[in-house]
């Protein structure tokens, strides 16, 4: 049975308070809520009938507290106390999660725009916190839907992240259920930033598993060209992840599609990088010739600019592509940037 009080994840009851009155009293943020709730919204139509869940009194329910990034999302566990004639309910909360770094055994840190702010505090003992709150009933669901939904959600976001991070054993098949759990919860973006990384796992042959560059950067030229092509309806996320690149944006996950982008970047410098290593000249590099190697470039600025319809640093790709032509031809390894 997965429980846990809020003391679990603070210790001492000064910590635990003060994380307490964090959450329920800082105003709910505009935008945060609209989004996440937006999120929910669709989530919830995807995820369950469309009929309105009924809540009895006694009930143990679960508010959910998601983010467009999964990664972010939170939750709270409580029952409920009324049922009123309005259809909202009264809950009485004895658990809350929110922010990163939580999983349903109870971990905790504070954050604005829940549904939980302007709760009432009935104990902030560290061994028995427990808060009320009133509540639309399409904000809550019934804890094991709430709780499974939550979960699906948690193992994309690890997914996700292991992506961003050294990406092994991330193979195509694992990918494939990525997308489906992306599409399954209502996260547009998230299908699209995981269909990016199976197009790149796909390309180096190496089934999420380490190859050389030289076998790995085989297929990238059309890779690049093919997600190039879908970015074109994503100009907001290639915009930021040019801004990440460019270094007028700290890098975060919290937009998948261009977290993804940054990471293209990075393993497309480190397979050019291994390439480079064997040979200082670009023309004598074994297996690539001089329009092999521009391809991929090429195929790069395409995806940084999403096919010319989004300039990157003011620049459309016929700049970058003669820029690498002319150090290509100087026997000099060309920017990524």
């Amino acid at each position: 049975m997965m429980k846990s009080n809020l003391s679990e994840a603070r210790a001492g009851s000064r910590g635990v308070r003060a994380l307490f009155r964090a959450i329920i009293r800082e105003p709910a943020a505009g935008f945060t809520r609209g989004v996440a709730a937006a999120g929910l919204s669709l989530a919830l139509l995807l995820a369950a009938p469309l009929q309105a869940a009924s809540f009895e009194q006694g009930e143990k329910v679960f508010v959910p507290m998601f983010q467009p990034n999964p990664e972010l999302d939170g939750y709270a566990v409580g029952l409920v106390d009324t049922v009123h004639d309005d259809g909202t309910l009264t809950l009485k909360i004895d658990k809350v999660v929110t922010g990163k770094n939580k999983t349903l055994a109870g971990t905790c840190h504070p954050s604005g725009g829940t549904p939980l702010a302007g709760a009432q505090i009935l104990s902030d003992e560290p061994d028995r916190i427990m808060i009320e709150q009133r509540l639309d009933a399409d904000e809550v669901m019934p804890y094991r839907r709430g709780s499974q939904l939550y979960l699906k959600r948690e193992n994309l976001s690890i997914a996700y992240l292991k992506y961003l991070g050294s990406g092994m054993g991330m193979t195509p098949d694992r990918l494939d259920v990525a997308i489906r759990r992306a599409r399954s919860v209502g996260l547009p973006d998230m299908v699209t930033a995981m269909q990016i990384a199976k197009m790149q796992v796909e390309s180096t042959q190496g089934r999420g598993f380490p190859v050389p560059a030289s076998r790995a950067l085989q297929q990238a030229a059309p890779m690049l060209d093919e997600v190039a092509a879908k970015l074109e309806v994503h100009p907001q996320a290639v915009e930021k992840a040019a801004r990440i690149l460019g270094g007028t944006t700290p890098s975060h996950r919290d937009q998948p599609i261009a977290a993804v982008i940054v990471r293209l970047h990075e393993i497309l410098e480190e397979q050019l990088g291994e390439l480079a290593q064997q040979s200082s000249d670009p023309r004598e590099v074994a297996g690539y010739s001089s329009d092999d190697l521009l391809a991929i470039y090429t195929g790069w600025y395409r995806v940084i600019t999403a096919n010319d319809t989004q300039p990157f640093q003011n620049a459309q790709v016929d700049y970058y592509r003669d820029r690498a032509a002319e150090a290509l031809e100087n026997g000099e390894w060309p920017s990524l940037l």
